[in-house]
């Protein structure tokens, strides 16, 4: 089918066209016409979602949805996204700005033509409102800013008052040696990173990181990996990639193609955001991303004068607090007023100044202006490696394990975003004293200094959040990501010699959990010599000796995830108490579960590289423990599923999708038409296809016999797949667990999530030919 439309912004023309899944690839005369074909088609195919995050972001969301919204709108405005993307947009260079100007007049084009509006308006009485080319910034930022350790830290600082250091000494300092690493490729850690309790006393910390959701969290992480010509039967490079995120309706990622005579390129766009920052590749070079886990958000508790609390104390005395009022505009209820209060830190995210303290939030997105948008364009145009590394100087956040490859067969990996240098070590686990002037940022890792590999010997690199060198040189964080996915992808990669690109790719639906694999080693040798009786020992015969693989028939699997709530349970519990246990595993807290995801994964690597001799961290040896915690695991799986017999249970049947549109919560009778389809799942968050559940999902499920498919939800996927053969650059692939429309009633809404649900990829066109000849619906753009 072909249409034609006219759009008043237009220099020459622009074709859009769309394959059978109603992915859009975007053909121009030119540059302009490009970006504005782009944001175009975003509209076309995501305009709510666009209207989601630029509403979030200025802390309008209220708006919408009512009281529901206040506390993430009190939030994002204390945030201060708006004004950072402002000024970011202000220090743009002019081709820069060019490009952003381009793709706002491209959504505004679309909403210039009175189609139909997705039907989210109808439902909200609400009317888009012209886009401008800072709400491009706003929602990368605001897609970003929780990604940080800003909850980790005032998690971490809670705990140590809540405990005291002893005890969180006993925590942290379960890393063991051994853990997989990234540079050098396949490498491992030979120490335990520090210990360091803030030298400030605990009760001068701040009180509570309870209250933030966990949107945009990092847990679950990303995957990608790249491997040599020389290890592939093509003899030319594969790279692979699999970004993690928490469900989204729609999709975070949105797959386009964007042509013009300056060059070609297709990948995982962000709606609402021109070029490819992420996902993508052009003639000659192909990149992804994982998260860097880096810390670049430091946290101050401010002293505020009680007498005058416009005043904050610093080390050269009383400096007066920039204080704005700012209205919250709230359906179906009255304006609140949101005060916004700045230090030479950054804004207050937490406590009242009126108290006498408060928390303070540093970030780099937000301290000053950022030019990382000048990395876009030349991304586009760079034929080798080193090019596309050299377009990377000015990024700033978030912090990317950044892979590459290039159709000459070179290879490589780079840190690339602003990690700041700081004076002291406190700051990289807690909130410290902002009136000292002894935790300050003195600079930045210098961009040579930041990790770099160029076509290592191993033949292949890995990232999946993972720590990335031994040692603290650069810093980059306290704490990376459990290892367990990238110790799977390269004990799959260094044991297959040379592999074809198909089982290079393969690897994307891997359901193996390494720590799994661990723990029943552990269950099989400590219960051995044991006398088990009953539903322990049905327990111990199932999980021991099992090979770790979460197989959605998997009965092991839905066993070993009780066992690995238990296990928690029964091991941090102990030393935490039970109210801290609560605070810990509540489903308020996403600072405090990333905390106890990480000790727990510690825990069984510890047991499994450094002996069984190892006693439980509270000091129990572990043939204590184990007994309890497998009769209650097996308990606790008999009575979810009704039966004790294993042959009936299968870890997919309590293990599903539970995607959630964003209107839900406030609009809950349109549930059904709003909800994308749900998918039944294997993997937990430790698999290479992960899909994770949080802690307190799972307690639930345990306290409710019964429970149907939802006991362990998935609540973190892969959102976008990739995968590029550099033997054949112009015949990638791509999926994403949804469709390329965000509107519920298009056809290409979820026409995705079967093929990826079982691992498939469809074809991502390219070539001018390629398209033309895979093109069901064609709409040509044309100026007045």
């Amino acid at each position: 089918m072909k249409e034609e439309q006219v759009v008043s912004a237009l220099a020459d023309g622009v074709t859009i066209r769309r394959d059978r899944y109603g992915i859009p690839y975007i053909d121009a005369k030119n540059e302009h016409d490009a970006w504005l074909g782009m944001g175009f088609a975003c509209a076309q195919d995501r305009l709510w979602q666009l209207e989601w995050y630029r509403r979030r972001g200025q802390g309008r969301w209220a708006e919408v949805v009512g009281t529901a919204g206040i506390d993430d709108d009190v939030f994002f405005r204390r945030m201060g996204l708006v004004a950072a993307s402002q000024a970011d947009v202000s220090s743009m260079s002019a081709d820069t700005r060019s490009m952003f100007d381009a793709y706002a007049a491209g959504v505004n084009g679309f909403l210039e033509t009175n189609a139909a509006l997705p039907a989210e308006y109808s439902l909200t009485g609400t009317e888009p409102e012209p886009w401008e080319p800072w709400h491009s910034v706003l929602l990368f930022k605001v897609r970003h800013a929780i990604m940080g350790k800003w909850q980790l830290k005032l998690a971490r600082t809670e705990l140590i008052r809540r405990i005291g250091p002893e005890r969180y000494r006993l925590l942290e300092g379960l890393q063991p040696e051994g853990q997989n690493i990234i540079d050098p490729p396949g490498g491992k850690t030979t120490g335990v990173g520090s210990i360091n309790p803030p030298r400030q006393t605990v009760e001068s910390l701040a009180r509570s990181a309870e209250g933030f959701k966990d949107w945009g969290s990092d847990v679950g992480g990303s995957n990608s990996w790249v491997v040599h010509g020389s290890r592939v039967s093509t003899g030319r490079p594969v790279i692979c990639n699999d970004s993690h995120r928490p469900l989204d309706v729609p999709n975070v990622y949105w797959q386009v193609q964007v042509s013009c005579p300056g060059f070609n390129a297709a990948g995982g766009a962000f709606p609402g955001f021109p070029a490819f920052p992420h996902f993508g590749h052009n003639e000659r070079v192909v990149w992804c991303i994982t998260h860097a886990m880096a810390d670049n958000q430091d946290l101050y508790l401010e002293k505020f004068q009680k007498d005058d609390p416009t005043l904050y104390l610093s080390e050269e005395g009383w400096h007066k607090a920039e204080i704005l009022q700012s209205t919250i505009h709230v359906r179906d209820d009255r304006p609140t007023t949101v005060e916004i209060v700045r230090t030479r830190h950054g804004s207050v995210i937490a406590g009242d100044r009126a108290s006498g303290s408060a928390v303070v939030l540093r970030y780099t997105a937000t301290d000053e202006p950022s030019r990382q948008w000048e990395c876009l364009r030349p991304m586009l145009f760079a034929k080798t490696v080193e090019d596309l590394f050299e377009a990377q100087r000015e990024w700033v956040d978030p912090v990317n394990n950044l892979l590459s490859a290039d159709t000459d067969g070179t290879i490589g990996y780079l840190t690339r975003g602003r990690v700041p240098v700081r004076t002291t070590r406190d700051g990289q686990q807690f909130v410290v004293p902002g009136w000292t002037g002894e935790h300050e940022w003195t600079g930045d890792v210098p961009f040579e200094k930041l990790p770099r590999i160029v076509n290592p010997p191993q033949g292949f690199i890995v990232t999946a959040n993972q720590r990335i060198r031994n040692g603290e040189d650069p810093y980059i964080t306290h704490e990376f990501a459990p290892p367990g996915r990238a110790e799977r992808i390269a004990e799959l990669l260094e044991g297959s010699g040379v592999s074809t690109p198909g089982q290079i790719a393969s690897i994307q639906g891997d359901t193996l959990s390494v720590r799994a694999r661990g723990w029943a080693r552990v269950v099989e040798k400590l219960t051995g010599s044991m006398e088990l009786l009953g539903e322990a020992e049905s327990a111990a015969t199932l999980l021991g000796g099992w090979d770790g693989d979460l197989r959605p028939d998997s009965p092991e699997g839905l066993l070993y995830s009780f066992f690995r709530l238990k296990l928690a349970q029964e091991t941090v519990g102990p030393l935490v108490g039970e109210e801290t246990w609560k605070w810990m595993a509540g489903g308020s807290n996403p600072g405090a579960e990333s905390l106890l995801s990480g000790w727990l994964y510690n825990l069984g690597d510890r047991l499994v590289r450094s002996g069984l001799g190892q006693s439980s961290p509270d000091g129990r040896r572990w043939e204590e423990v184990l007994p309890g915690l497998l009769k209650s695991a097996w308990q606790e799986t008999v009575a979810l599923t009704g039966t004790d017999d294993p042959k009936d249970w299968r870890w997919d049947a309590y293990h599903r999708t539970c995607a959630e549109h964003t209107l839900v919560q406030t609009f809950a009778e349109h549930a059904e038409g709003l909800n994308p389809p749900s998918v039944a799942m294997g993997g937990d968050s430790d698999t290479i296809q992960v899909s994770s559940y949080t802690f307190a999902a799972g307690c639930a499920a345990s306290r409710v016999p019964g429970t149907a498919g939802d006991a362990f939800p998935v609540h973190a996927i892969s959102v976008y797949r990739q995968v590029v053969d550099l033997s054949d650059i112009a015949h990638g692939r791509w999926v994403i667990p949804a469709g390329a429309s965000g509107r519920t009633e298009s056809d290409h809404c979820s026409d995705q999530l079967e093929l990826w649900h079982s691992h498939q990829l469809v074809p991502m066109h390219f070539t001018a030919e390629d398209v033309r000849a895979n093109t069901v619906d064609e709409l040509v753009l044309r100026p007045e």
